[in-house]
């Protein structure tokens, strides 16, 4: 990335930082029943929306390396999914640059509230889908090995239990928190 400002470079280790936290707190993974609700990703979103995309990039990409070093020490029983990078890293790099890019998009076509909404929804979708995608991908094989279970019936488990209950979080808190801060952002034209 060339041009890149001693602003951005500290708004992505700050930025960072928060996702750091959240990872290693409960905020980060809120347990509902028998799932785990991941929120780390809502900052992202809404980072996304704020800043330039190529921010949120970096923010996902560090939220995507620390979850792959995080199961390189085998914090679960399925770590051995996320130390593949395709799985761990890529999808959460790109959660805010589809969040940007698709807010983009549908504030032309839309108003801003269902705009917040849908770009919400589309960075839930990248970070839960993408992952489970990749893990089909490359770990189907081992998911069966460990789980003694179809690894298709498995990840479309998680899909319906968690991620649908992602979306739905990230699509009532990221555009709550956004209206707010772009609301003072205009207002003190920053």
């Amino acid at each position: 990335m060339k041009n890149i400002s001693i602003k951005e470079i500290s708004k992505i280790g700050l930025f960072s930082a928060l996702i750091i936290i959240l990872s290693l707190s409960p905020l980060g993974f809120i347990p509902i029943g028998a799932i785990r609700i991941t929120t780390i990703h809502i900052p992202i979103v809404i980072i996304a929306i704020l800043e330039k995309p190529r921010i949120s990039f970096f923010v996902g990409f560090i939220f995507g390396l620390f979850s792959f070093f995080q199961h390189l020490q085998g914090i679960s029983a399925l770590s051995f999914i996320f130390i593949n990078p395709f799985v761990s890293v890529l999808p959460r790099a790109l959660i805010g640059v589809c969040a940007y890019y698709s807010y983009a998009f549908f504030k032309k076509h839309l108003n801003n509230t269902i705009s917040l909404v849908l770009s919400s929804v589309v960075g839930t979708f990248i970070n839960t889908f993408g992952v489970l995608f990749f893990a089909y991908v490359f770990c189907k094989n081992q998911i069966y090995e460990v789980l003694k279970i179809d690894p298709k019936k498995f990840l479309l488990s998680v899909a319906l239990t968690n991620g649908i209950a992602e979306i739905i979080v990230c699509s009532i808190v990221a555009p709550i928190i956004l209206k707010k801060l772009l609301a003072r952002k205009k207002s003190k034209n920053i």
